[in-house]
């Protein structure tokens, strides 16, 4: 673990580069350096080595392009990613559609089976005709639910006890 003294913060920051006899020193009279700062000082370093200028300019450029093409990359997986996301809403979105528009249909006809287009009931296989006692069962629901009278907000404030405005 790396234990920082910020009380030598007031400390030079030196950099320095040694090649074929020559050494090259950066040093810059504080320590809380700004990213510019480094990368001016490794340029200088770098001259001080022997390569050119526009050397240092052309490798900045090459790697900014690399850094540019796995950026674009990214990108483009990004992107791949969300057009399969909004496919498969798409799917999902039909697919929910369908079962809607499915579900409206049975629906509308007491789910006797006739959303299958069956006119008969000679026609519809065994296991979907109801037997007796549901369609006893049904009869009575149905007449049940045409003797409720519905009920006020009141009632209902009264019955879950919610009190209402008081």
């Amino acid at each position: 673990m790396t234990n920082y003294n910020f009380s030598d913060m007031k400390k030079s920051a030196i950099f320095s580069a040694q090649t074929y006899g020559t050494k090259t020193t950066v040093e810059i009279d504080h320590c809380d350096l700004s990213l510019d700062e480094v990368m001016d000082a490794f340029q200088t370093l770098i001259n001080g080595m022997g390569y050119h200028h526009d050397g240092f300019k052309e490798w900045v450029l090459e790697r900014a392009a690399e850094y540019q093409e796995e950026e674009d990359e990214k990108w483009n997986d990004v992107k791949a990613s969300m057009e399969q996301d909004e496919q498969r809403y798409e799917n999902l979105r039909h697919s929910t559609d369908e079962a809607e528009k499915r579900m409206d249909i049975i629906g509308q006809n007491g789910n006797d089976g006739l959303h299958y287009g069956i006119d008969d009931e000679d026609e519809l296989p065994e296991w979907m005709l109801p037997n007796e006692n549901l369609k006893d069962a049904v009869k009575e629901f149905r007449r049940e639910v045409k003797k409720r009278k519905p009920k006020s907000s009141k009632d209902i404030e009264d019955e879950f006890e919610l009190g209402g405005n008081e």
